[in-house]
């Protein structure tokens, strides 16, 4: 975030290619106050699929690779989100017949769905304005939501086959708020690795959408993915929260992975449970301050209230 000039660079290349560049309306087409643009890239994903069916994998692979080297660059090739990340793409591309339908049914409501929650989300936060578009991709099943570096900065991007897997028809206004937030939140709080920085952003963004949508239930909120996340904390807090405070400035994966990612942690708790966590310390920590304060608060300011914060909902030692 804030490496303006080469995102603008990169918004540039990919409305020059095929990818449709879509800006949001609502149902009677009134525009955004302060539209968000978005590229959809789910017609181009289609586009390959069709013009590859018939060749082998390997083929196949090394093609689609190349057809989006233009089009989304570094996004498939040049990194490795998962393990079998290759076969995940192979796989998407077998299966698009069967999941077009549900696929292309997110992309087509997806301006009209963004509209209201970016008004919605400017009434407490202001205009959103100086961002480059929006990336709707097929994500080959690594995200319905989220940031990613590109050669050209970092970009939100929604994952069209993970939200029509995990989000179906539901209202996912408050989905929209949690990653609207990341974008105005990596404006001032980025360049932080540590294990606390996560339960900030996860915890504050999550926050966030139930603030704007008290009545938005935990699987709105993304508290049930892989399971039901407040049950197991809420089971046993301090063995939940008190081990997270020596681990707060921690950089390693082994740390990280298993509080905001699909790795288990080994122990009674489920991946991601620090998404819970995190909402729970965000809650405390904005109980009597503006959300608009929350966001905009320095490192050196939530490092020690966030540690305060896990001792006391904890009842952790000292």
């Amino acid at each position: 975030m804030g490496r303006i000039a080469s995102l603008l660079l990169v918004v540039a290349a990919l409305c020059a290619c095929t990818a449709t560049d879509r800006r949001p309306e609502t149902a009677e087409g009134a525009r955004a106050s302060t539209p968000l643009a978005f590229v959809d890239l789910v017609d181009d994903f289609a586009a390959f699929q069709a013009q590859s069916e018939g060749q082998a994998d390997a083929a196949r692979l090394e093609a689609f690779k190349a057809y989006f080297a233009t089009r989304l660059p570094g996004f498939y090739s040049g990194r490795s989100p998962f393990p079998g990340y290759d076969a995940a793409i192979l796989s998407a591309l077998k299966s698009w017949p069967e999941q077009r339908t549900a696929i292309e049914a997110v992309r087509d409501r997806f301006a009209a769905a963004l509209v209201p929650a970016q008004h919605s989300f400017e009434a407490e936060f202001g205009p959103m304005t100086d961002y480059p578009p929006i990336l709707l991709v097929h994500s080959a099943g690594e995200f319905d939501g989220g940031t990613r570096d590109l050669p050209g900065g970092s970009r939100l991007m929604f994952g069209a086959d993970v939200i029509a897997r995990i989000h179906g028809d539901r209202d996912i206004r408050p989905f929209f708020h949690h990653e609207l937030f990341h974008l105005l939140h990596g404006r001032t709080f980025s360049d932080c690795d540590a294990l606390w920085c996560g339960l900030w952003n996860e915890g504050l963004a999550t926050y966030v959408a139930h603030r704007l949508n008290p009545a938005a239930s935990d699987d709105q909120l993304l508290l049930t993915q892989p399971v039901p996340l407040r049950p197991a904390v809420e089971k046993d807090r301090r063995a939940a929260l008190c081990p997270i405070v020596a681990q707060l400035d921690s950089t390693s994966d082994e740390d990280i992975r298993p509080l905001f990612m699909g790795r288990a942690s080994g122990g009674p708790l489920p991946p991601r449970y620090g998404y819970y966590v995190g909402y729970l310390v965000a809650a405390e920590i904005g109980k009597d301050r503006p959300l608009k304060t929350l966001a905009a608060m320095p490192a050196n300011e939530v490092r020690p209230l966030i540690e305060a914060s896990l001792r006391r909902l904890g009842g952790c030692q000292a």
